[in-house]
């Protein structure tokens, strides 16, 4: 995993204090690759991080209907919301961003699908151009592997 902090903005860690304001997290999922585990690794990190309270906006770009089932644990003081939108995945994951100004974005990531994919960047690095919040991305196993 790699935590990505865009110059502009302070990150979710008080530079005076060490004070973490981590209530607002928002997940990017599809069904390849595997947003499960960055799903997990968030709600590890908020806990780690002795996060109580928050809620995490799960956004998906596509269809109505073709969102991915996802396991959404219960934890005490933390809430979860899913958004669909239609667009661009990378215009949309952005203007998600923009809009709901989250504290942290985590990315499930494969690398590289195809020479187009390396030409122009993988998603990943698209979104991490241009988001104005920490981003943390998170290798996942495509589905069918093992």
């Amino acid at each position: 995993m790699t935590l990505f902090v865009p110059n502009e903005t302070t990150g979710f860690v008080s530079v005076k204090n060490g004070s973490v304001t981590l209530k607002k997290i928002l997940i990017p999922v599809d069904h390849d690759p595997d947003p499960q585990t960055a799903l997990s690794k968030a709600l590890l990190l908020a806990r780690g991080l002795d996060c109580m309270v928050g809620e995490i906006r799960l956004v998906h770009i596509g269809p109505r209907g073709t969102a991915p089932v996802i396991d959404t644990p219960y934890r005490t003081g933390w809430s979860y919301d899913t958004v669909v939108r239609q667009g661009d995945v990378v215009d949309e994951i952005v203007k998600a961003e923009h809009e709901w100004r989250p504290d942290l974005m985590v990315l499930a990531t494969q690398g590289h699908l195809d020479f187009l994919d390396a030409l122009r960047g993988s998603t990943t690095e698209r979104v991490l151009r241009a988001a104005h919040c920490p981003v943390l991305a998170v290798p996942a196993r495509r589905f069918g592997q093992s």
